[in-house]
């Protein structure tokens, strides 16, 4: 399939999309009866999420523009784009997408997240939804770094640099997990997800267009207008106007 789309179909895509239908279709959804807006997966949502996605994506290419010309160097095509073609870059933002960040997202920020607070805004030392939500969000994301855990290793760290090599994975799931919080929208984070792991880049830029995407992220969290906790009853996740 890989060879027969020129690779805009990878094995990222194919391996996280059975993931999602196994784990969150097969298990989450059909044996924990939840519906897919209870997951975040609400139709009404999408476009603010491409919208968001799409302008991060050009303010990235702008920037790595601007990085570039005030260098003094010249424009030119990514060397990925030159080497392999546009469609396995592509292809690589695709897995992201409707692979990795979907699955992620959806079970680490979408699910996990929020019952972990309901669960302890029901006991007696989570009494305040505050201190539901911190317990909940740390708890979640140390599940979410735990699980590279296995890729580490099998990638050549050593075990005692697994510290080091999992700050970056704890630090992104709680700031994706805030995103989430902030907005209700899954499909932010997915697209903001997806984009750290691949933003596309037109340009050769390195390192810098990391600082856009990190700002975008932090203006949602302080611009946003309010900051949603799940502890059940009248704290859960507002329905969306239909």
């Amino acid at each position: 399939m890989v060879d027969a789309t020129g690779g805009l179909v990878e094995v990222t895509l194919l391996v996280n999309l059975a993931f999602v239908v196994v784990i969150v279709g097969g298990i989450i959804l059909r044996f924990g009866d939840l519906r897919p807006r209870d997951i975040g997966l609400v139709r009404a949502d999408l476009p603010l999420g491409i919208g968001i996605t799409a302008g991060t994506w050009i303010l990235v290419q702008v920037t790595g523009v601007a990085a570039l010309l005030l260098q003094g160097e010249s424009l030119a095509l990514a060397d990925s784009v030159i080497r392999v073609g546009i469609l396995p870059v592509l292809g690589g933002f695709v897995g992201q997408v409707f692979g990795n960040a979907l699955y992620e997202e959806t079970v680490y920020r979408a699910f996990l997240l929020p019952q972990l607070a309901k669960k302890f805004a029901r006991q007696s030392w989570g009494e305040s939804p505050r201190t539901a939500f911190l317990l909940a969000l740390l708890a979640s994301q140390v599940v979410f770094t735990l699980v590279h855990v296995p890729g580490r290793l099998a990638g050549g760290v050593e075990v005692g640099d697994l510290p080091v090599f999992l700050t970056a994975p704890f630090v992104l799931g709680v700031l994706f997990a805030l995103v989430y919080a902030r907005t209700g929208n899954l499909f932010v984070t997915i697209g903001l997800h997806a984009l750290i792991n691949d933003p596309v880049l037109l340009v050769d830029a390195g390192g810098v267009v990391l600082v856009p995407l990190l700002l975008v992220v932090f203006a949602i969290l302080v611009a946003w207008p309010s900051l949603l906790t799940w502890v059940g009853g009248e704290e859960s996740r507002p329905e969306p106007s239909s």
